[in-house]
């Protein structure tokens, strides 16, 4: 058992997941196979796997896997998890050998090898040789910032010459436009090598490249964003040059921003409390690696067919010649001292995780804000986190979060998470249905309130005829 990074999922090579969940209290077995990686496990109904027992949180854990590896991650529950007789610590990643055996409460969860794969392997009991998935070369993005402050202000008529469908960088092969603005153009693209699709970056550079390439800590944290691997943060594949100038290439995404399903309509409590978990625990692999993302908005948000969050550009555009790193931001989602152009760290992004939760539940911004003024800058500002429906510990947590003072607010992601967990937890728990004989009971023993009457918890039907009885004496 022992902890490792997380899986850096390849498109087209995954075998199904089969996961055998064993009650040891009634002996009931139940099997399921998934196609797809994550599968999330709790007693929340929007868990791929889900298990309505109480012992298990609404966001209990996390199987990630590939052809050749299983990895499972507690994600903070209440009650924990246990690998192998040994309890698991909280958002480590570890991994599942074939014969793993995993106990939440008193569920026992195996993971049989797909028969197909155990033939491929040689036999019944043969089981795939682990093989730990490259992240993109060290010094990858390095290169590709020199290649920035070389480089001139435009490339856009190298990249009509370069970069339109049909044509092949390196093994690379340009299918179409799919998008286009002030960081680049990007294309959809066929990686002709590793038989998947994904996006394809070219990047354009910006006027303060140079300026950003000597400062030692941008590029540091650079190599940091391009070993991010985490289910909800977009991966980052590769990066190069080619004669239009540098590139990334990236992970391909199917669906929508947050920005444009939130134009579609309300989301409800619990799914927006999923998007802010979702959003929260990418923040905390992130912080965990000495990240900050500093742009966190609906627009980089982004909500997959398949229903899992993608954080987008996570830092990028501050080292990839995005002009002063202080300045990065987008107003209604700034925190104070991005507008002042002070320090930034883990709670700069918590104020912007903080304030997509409030636009989400409330249906409004946390500050009145402008281009160039917000109110979060005037003395004593308090946030509006207040709306109907939303309970008070999240309004609570709210206002913690968007607190103009930064040292008010949760440390960084993981703290962050927690909370919200810990909210989660408490609205999905499940609730005691009161019968109809309990209320007429209780209806009764408050219209005597001088009266002691014992009435059980359930209201029944004894209860109801003692009381009844005194009423009729």
């Amino acid at each position: 058992m022992t902890p490792g990074p997380t899986l850096r999922a390849v498109e087209g090579v995954s075998t199904p997941l089969i996961v055998r969940v064993e009650d040891t209290n009634d002996h009931s077995t139940v099997e399921y196979t998934f196609t797809q990686s994550p599968v999330r496990i709790g007693r929340s109904a929007r868990n791929e796997l889900s298990l309505p027992h109480r012992f298990v949180s609404a966001s209990h854990g996390l199987v990630e896997f590939t052809t050749h590896e299983r990895r499972y991650t507690d994600l903070g529950s209440t009650n924990g998890s246990v690998l192998d007789g040994a309890q698991l610590p909280p958002r480590v990643s570890v991994s599942l050998a074939p014969e793993a055996e995993l106990s939440i409460g008193s569920l026992r969860l195996t993971f049989p090898i797909p028969p197909a794969q155990r033939a491929e392997a040689g036999g019944e009991d043969a089981a795939p040789e682990p093989v730990s998935l490259p992240a993109i070369r060290p010094g990858g993005i390095t290169a590709v910032m020199q290649q920035l402050a070389r480089a001139p202000p435009t490339l856009e008529q190298s990249w009509q010459d370069v970069l339109f469908p049909g044509s092949v960088i390196g093994r690379f092969e340009l299918v179409r436009e799919i998008g286009r603005g002030s960081f680049g153009v990007v294309f959809e693209a066929d990686d002709r090598q590793l038989r998947r699709r994904v996006a394809f970056k070219a990047v354009r550079p910006g006027h303060s490249s140079q300026v950003q390439l000597r400062q030692e800590r941008l590029q540091k944290e650079a190599e940091a964003i391009a070993q991010l691997t985490h289910p909800n943060i977009v991966t980052l594949f590769d990066a190069g040059t080619c004669q239009s100038g540098p590139y990334l290439v990236l992970e391909l995404l199917k669906g929508a921003t947050l920005h444009e399903t939130m134009r579609r309509g309300r989301i409800e409590l619990s799914h927006a409390l999923e998007i802010a978990i979702e959003i929260a625990w990418a923040l905390d692999h992130a912080h965990a690696a000495g990240v900050v993302h500093r742009d966190l908005k609906p627009a980089n948000v982004f909500v997959c067919s398949t229903g899992t969050i993608k954080v987008l550009d996570f830092g990028i555009a501050s080292v990839l010649g995005g002009g002063d790193v202080r300045a990065v931001g987008t107003p209604a989602y700034m925190a104070p001292e991005q507008w002042r152009l002070g320090e930034q760290d883990p709670r700069t992004d918590v104020y912007g995780a903080a304030a997509i939760l409030c636009e989400l539940v409330t249906g409004k911004l946390p500050y009145r804000v402008t281009r160039d003024w917000s109110a979060v800058l005037e003395p004593g500002a308090r946030p509006m986190v207040e709306a109907p429906g939303v309970p008070e510990d999240l309004t609570a947590l709210l206002r913690r979060a968007l607190s103009p003072v930064a040292a008010d607010r949760p440390r960084g992601g993981a703290e962050w998470l927690a909370a919200l967990l810990e909210i989660q937890e408490r609205l999905d728990r499940p609730r005691r249905v009161e019968t109809s004989l309990a209320r007429f009971a209780r209806r009764w023993a408050s219209k005597i309130g001088g009266w002691r009457v014992g009435l059980a918890a359930a209201g029944g039907a004894a209860a109801v005829g003692a009381l009844l009885y005194e009423l009729l004496r």
